[in-house]
């Protein structure tokens, strides 16, 4: 979530722990809190650890190797569709199903096309910024919605980052409260969705990984940087195509 234009909701897609973080969710409501709640915490500590001590490593890499840093994560996306394509169950007598990934792709391509600065952090409004939160929380759900995004498309995150920089805190509860509410409650239909129906829910998914490669995509290289973009992009797509389980679905089984 620190590079720009790169969704966490796709990132942990691409890394296999998506429906698994969607589903931990609406369990804290449930029997199964402590369990939920334990891997929610240590994927957000963990999250936490790795933007903190990522973030001068990748301030210094976006700044001085851009183009090869966007071309891995491109690489990395392009990898983990077999994965999302696994997941969805499609198989040859289903096949069609796979063009619920369309509706995906302009999810993300609408809400791109918004205009920015629509709405003002602050103020009295409340219901306005709990309805701004909920709103915001898509970016957080969804894959291949970038949070950040949201938050300057909708005015805020010139707000937010103020007050954070000055630790006033008080006027990010609304906004917080309705983040909340909109976690628990598209994680909550996510959950269901894909236990129910996971040939329509995984190609939607699919669709917003998909729909996210534009905002990603830093342009062509030129000269020299062809070559090291190109290396860039298959190290992310084998990396993470093989580190997705794929790998043991194209082996064949050993004769005895």
């Amino acid at each position: 979530m620190t590079v720009p234009g790169v969704s966490g909701g796709s990132m942990a897609m691409v890394l296999g722990i998506y429906d698994q973080i969607i589903s931990s969710v609406p369990d804290l409501l449930s029997k199964n809190f402590k369990k939920a709640f334990i891997f929610l915490l240590v994927a957000g500590c963990s999250g936490l650890i790795g933007a903190l001590s990522a973030s001068p490593l990748l301030k210094y890499l976006l700044s001085n190797f851009y183009l090869v840093v966007m071309y891995f994560f491109l690489g990395a996306i392009i990898g983990s569709i077999p994965m999302i394509v696994r997941k969805s169950q499609i198989t040859k007598k289903n096949w069609i199903n796979a063009f619920f990934a369309i509706p995906g792709i302009a999810v993300v391509l609408l809400i791109s096309m918004i205009p920015e600065g629509l709405i003002q952090l602050g103020g009295s409004n409340v219901i306005l910024q709990i309805i701004c939160g909920i709103g915001v929380s898509i970016g957080f759900v969804l894959p291949g919605i970038s949070f950040s995004y949201l938050l300057v498309v909708l005015g805020l995150y010139e707000g937010l980052i103020t007050y954070l920089s000055e630790l006033n805190f008080f006027p990010l509860i609304p906004l917080c409260i309705g983040l909340v509410i909109g976690i628990v409650l598209l994680a909550g239909l996510l959950k269901k969705a894909m236990e129910k129906w996971p040939t329509i829910t995984f190609p939607v998914i699919m669709g917003f990984v998909l729909g996210s490669l534009p905002q990603v995509f830093p342009g062509l290289p030129s000269g020299i940087a062809i070559l090291w973009c190109l290396l860039s992009f298959l190290v992310g797509a084998i990396v993470i195509w093989a580190t997705s389980g794929e790998l043991k679905y194209i082996k064949k089984p050993i004769a005895k």
